[in-house]
């Protein structure tokens, strides 16, 4: 891995994949996509401001790729841009391009939402499972979108090294609110009945992860996500919040009414799933193929996520009393 493209390179996983990049010796440049240029900055980023379903092939072959990241997603819905359409035809853009410069290394960020949260899910899901993301929740599907069109990139080019990555929810100091909303509410929400876990990973592990894949070449679907799962119920707990209980078909009616009134932006109907059945993953094939070590499991990941988040607002209510003063 000495030349490596990564579109979506000022997100999230972007830019902690960008800096682990910095540091490997044996990496000679970067060249990074995206609509917007990305915080960190290093002489080995050559940046690239492009739409992702803009074509690719030119920045690919200029710069000699030989292993790329694609992590450009739009998380649906969004209503100031087409977010099905950025992730579905940025998707075949970046396919595109690795075909025409025979890319040795591809890699895809996929999500643990493919599967979608069922009451049928067994207690730990393998990569052999079908693909079952949940029809009112868009971002879930759209994964699974790209997910399939990467398996039959796989299946038709099986000289290239295609590696998809199906993770849990990533938390850690860094971290964005994202699928944890609910925690940052005045008063969280829980559907009586139901009290599903939650498994996470943290934001370092997991751009090690990747790296590590890509790297060494390991081809193939893998599930990503740190041991251990905590119980939904103990997380809204742990905010010291108080917490409404509804019956589902409940909540559901009062989720439809403020998303299709615009009252609230948070959720579609479909979120209300994952507060209903977990969705744990089985990361048994990452260990038989890998030495990788996770260096947080889900409890001590989430604490590393909400310990920040806490310390950002009091930083903030303590400079907006300042101000006060």
């Amino acid at each position: 891995m000495k030349r490596v493209a990564i579109t979506g390179i000022s997100g999230y996983l972007g830019t902690q994949i960008l800096k682990l990049l910095d540091q490997d010796k044996d990496v000679e440049s970067v060249v990074g996509i995206d609509i917007r240029p990305p915080s960190y900055a290093t002489s080995k980023l050559k940046f690239y401001s492009r739409d992702v379903r803009e074509p690719l092939i030119d920045i690919f072959a200029q710069n000699k790729v030989d292993s790329a990241f694609h992590l450009a997603f739009v998380l649906p819905p969004n209503f100031r841009v087409d977010a099905h359409d950025i992730n579905i035809r940025g998707s075949q853009s970046f396919l595109s391009a690795c075909e025409a410069t025979s890319v040795e290394a591809l890699f895809y960020q996929s999500s643990h939402t493919v599967y979608g949260p069922h009451p049928d899910n067994p207690p730990l899901i393998t990569e052999d499972q079908p693909l079952r993301p949940v029809p009112a929740f868009p971002y879930g599907q759209d994964k699974a979108e790209v997910d399939l069109m990467f398996q039959e990139y796989m299946r038709n080019h099986p000289k290239q090294s295609v590696t998809i990555v199906r993770v849990v929810s990533v938390v850690g100091p860094h971290a964005g609110v994202s699928g944890l909303n609910v925690l940052f509410m005045p008063v969280t929400i829980h559907v009586c009945g139901y009290n599903p876990g939650w498994q996470f990973i943290f934001e370092d592990d997991l751009a090690r992860l990747d790296m590590t894949l890509v790297k060494e070449r390991r081809s193939g679907i893998f599930n990503a996500g740190a041991e251990g799962a905590l119980p939904y119920r103990d997380m809204l707990r742990a905010t010291g919040k108080p917490s409404l209980g509804l019956p589902s078909w409940l909540w559901k009616f009062l989720i439809s009414f403020s998303w299709a009134t615009r009252i609230q932006r948070k959720s579609p109907a479909g979120g209300l799933e994952y507060m209903k059945y977990p969705i744990i993953l089985s990361t048994e094939k990452l260990a038989k193929t890998t030495n990788f070590k996770f260096t947080m499991n889900s409890q001590e990941a989430l604490k590393s996520y909400m310990d920040a988040k806490m310390a950002g607002a009091k930083a903030a209510k303590a400079a907006t009393a300042r101000t006060a003063s």
